[in-house]
């Protein structure tokens, strides 16, 4: 009798929620900035990352009913990590948009070459690290092989400028090679390594300095209008649209900021609502890779696991003032097409992990 395979519905419904209070909370905090500084419609932002969702939930049913077997192979992983350094690359010789080059024009609009990198190279290194312990290679060279596609992935995003996605990626990988059992002392050696290159990279940048002077000392403006935002919510909030702070004292108040923004119109309940979802979807990625059925599946399911969880911890501590200030969004809630839309996709794969291994 074929074993029943059994959608994680929990994992779904959490999405579809967070999507959802997601494109409403943009609608509330982008309409003055859209309205006001960029001259669009108010609903402009707020259309974008609907378009963005449909599109996500597109992929990410893709994803979940792509066979796995398929997915978790070299033939796709390798391939799609390749056209990512490849965007990466190109991106470099697109404009700048603010002073970064982490946008490339295509005839469709814009993306984020980084967001694709989120899922690819989690799944180059899953997908590598499973084939070389069955066909039993070397630990030296899959480890070898490994850290050059991460140092390599890590070095284009990094000097784009994007020192916040930079440390995601360096956190999936790090997941991922520590549960393949790969060489305790290579791994000290990398993260060391890792570690102060992410310093010198701080040191370097002077915005990036001050942000760290700022957090150890009074703060920077945009945490501090954060905390008044989160602070003024109360228990339960102004009410869905009544935001002050929106009206340009908390900069990207739709993107890096929106958690502020939800704790101010929807109160401390509504912001621990939005942790709650958050928090449901990690636990269902750890389950997933729980029962993965192949080695593969389950490297897969900790890197997007560790990734969207890193992502969201780093924001949400900007936004309460227990980081200094990084531009990231909140996975699935702020607005960016492409976050959102491969952040859905993650979600998907892991699904579809859960599924095989239910």
């Amino acid at each position: 009798m074929p074993r029943r395979r059994v959608l994680d519905y929990q994992l779904i419904a959490a999405t579809m929620v967070a999507v959802s209070l997601g494109v409403l909370l943009v609608a509330s905090a982008s309409g003055p900035l859209a309205r006001d500084y960029y001259r669009l419609p108010e609903w402009d932002f707020a259309w974008r990352q609907g378009i963005a969702v449909v599109l996500g939930l597109a992929a990410m049913l893709g994803a979940t009913f792509t066979p796995l077997e398929r997915l978790t192979s070299l033939r796709v992983a390798v391939p799609l990590l390749l056209l990512t350094w490849i965007a990466l690359a190109a991106a470099y010789f697109q404009p700048e948009v603010a002073n970064t080059h982490r946008w490339l024009r295509l005839p469709i609009g814009s993306v984020q070459p980084s967001a694709f990198a989120k899922v690819a190279l989690p799944l180059a290194l899953a997908t590598w690290l499973a084939w070389c312990r069955r066909e039993r290679i070397r630990p030296g060279v899959s480890f070898g092989v490994a850290m050059a596609a991460v140092a390599l992935t890590v070095a284009l995003v990094l000097f784009e400028p994007d020192l916040g996605s930079a440390m995601l990626l360096a956190a999936a990988a790090v997941a991922i090679l520590w549960l393949a059992e790969m060489p305790a002392m290579a791994l000290l050696a990398t993260g060391l390594v890792a570690t102060s290159a992410f310093a010198a990279a701080v040191a370097l940048a002077p915005y990036r300095l001050e942000r760290v002077k700022a957090f150890f000392g009074t703060g920077s403006f945009q945490v501090q209008q954060s905390l008044i935002a989160l602070g003024s919510g109360g228990l339960l909030g102004r009410g869905p649209g009544k935001s002050v702070q929106k009206l340009f004292f908390l900069p990207q108040p739709h993107s890096d900021f929106i958690f502020a923004i939800a704790g101010e119109e929807l109160g401390f309940l509504g912001a621990s609502s939005i942790m709650l979802l958050l928090g449901v979807i990690v636990v269902a990625g750890l389950r997933a890779a729980r029962r993965a059925p192949t080695l593969a599946a389950a490297l897969l399911a900790a890197g997007l696991t560790t990734t969207l969880a890193v992502q969201a911890l780093l924001n949400l501590s900007v936004c309460l003032k227990l980081l200094p200030a990084k531009g990231l969004p909140l996975p699935l809630i702020s607005a960016g097409g492409s976050d959102v839309l491969l952040t859905m996709v993650a979600i998907g794969v892991l699904l579809n992990i859960g599924k095989e291994g239910a």
